[in-house]
């Protein structure tokens, strides 16, 4: 994968003293504790997720795998923690003006900010997807194993944006508080996957077991709503930052028509990939058939209220 930084070149970083290792130099201390976060994420109910066992470990950044020149929700770098590789999903800071946005004021009112954002913030959504699949005894096995989350403090990740020429953390006004020194900014927040280093090409089994796996993810509440070859490697999923995950706000309120067009979106994209790719399979994902049987028992759609 892609990498801007000279090969070989590596970032050290000792998130348990929360300082930095560049070049032999190390960075100023930072002072994160007030603002970092602890226990199962997101605090609201449904499925959540644990904080990584080796959090407090020194991290070696060695290159960036995201591509440069896609914008998406934060950045992935291969790193080794603990005498083990992984993949690291640093997240952009979240902006919530578009998902306020699109809520009616009542709605907005009675859903609440707090809730709007544990459901909508893509850090968030990965917390709530995987801790699902954890849950399900699924993780690793029907998408990319992840191993929780992790925190880190906004003078590494200026460290480490500087090294791996990454500038784009926060798309927002220049008075986002990102723009403060980075002594006194949050702390970056980042999920820790299995590191796929290559991808396989597809082929008719290979499309079968992905359409299986996605099935399978869906049963559990968990809609992607992202699916393109991009977000898989080695045929696993490894990106669930759009994820829609039961129960959800949105999914409680929105009408019949809505919401079946939101389940549906999963595997009208999942053949579209394959169709791209050039496939020769007769493996089909979107079936009126599946989706009945993704219907709630009762039929009726839950409305919030205060």
């Amino acid at each position: 994968m892609l990498d801007t930084a000279k090969e070989g070149t590596t970032i050290l970083i000792d998130s348990s003293a929360s300082d930095a290792v560049q070049d032999g130099a190390h960075a100023a201390d930072a002072d994160v504790a007030s603002v970092e976060l602890r226990g199962l994420q997101p605090r609201c109910d449904g499925p959540k997720l644990h904080p990584f066992a080796h959090r407090r470990a020194k991290i070696k950044f060695v290159k960036r795998l995201s591509d440069p020149d896609h914008e998406g929700q934060g950045h992935v770098f291969q790193v080794d923690i603990a005498r083990k590789t992984y993949a690291l999903k640093i997240f952009n800071f979240y902006d919530d003006e578009s998902d306020v946005e699109d809520l009616v004021g009542p709605d907005l009112d009675a859903i609440g900010l707090d809730l709007l954002h544990a459901h909508s913030d893509p850090f968030y959504n990965e917390c709530r997807a995987f801790g699902k699949l954890i849950e399900s005894n699924l993780n690793g096995r029907v998408a990319v194993r992840c191993y929780g989350y992790t925190t880190i403090p906004a003078e590494l990740v200026h460290q480490i944006g500087y090294r791996f020429q990454v500038d784009d953390w926060i798309k927002d006004a220049e008075d986002h508080q990102y723009y403060q020194l980075p002594l006194h900014r949050q702390v970056f927040r980042a999920t820790v996957k299995d590191l796929i280093p290559d991808d396989v090409q597809l082929t008719h089994m290979r499309v079968k077991r992905m359409r299986r796996d996605l099935l399978r993810i869906r049963e559990q509440g968990v809609y992607p709503m992202d699916i393109k070859a991009s977000n898989y490697r080695g045929a696993l999923l490894v990106d669930l930052s759009s994820a829609r995950t039961e129960p959800h706000f949105w999914l409680d309120m929105c009408s019949w028509w809505d919401y079946e067009r939101t389940i549906d979106e999963d595997l009208v994209q999942f053949d579209k990939m394959v169709k791209e790719a050039g496939v020769k399979t007769s493996v089909i994902a979107f079936t009126k058939s599946y989706r009945s049987k993704l219907r709630p028992r009762d039929g009726v759609r839950k409305k919030y209220s205060k």
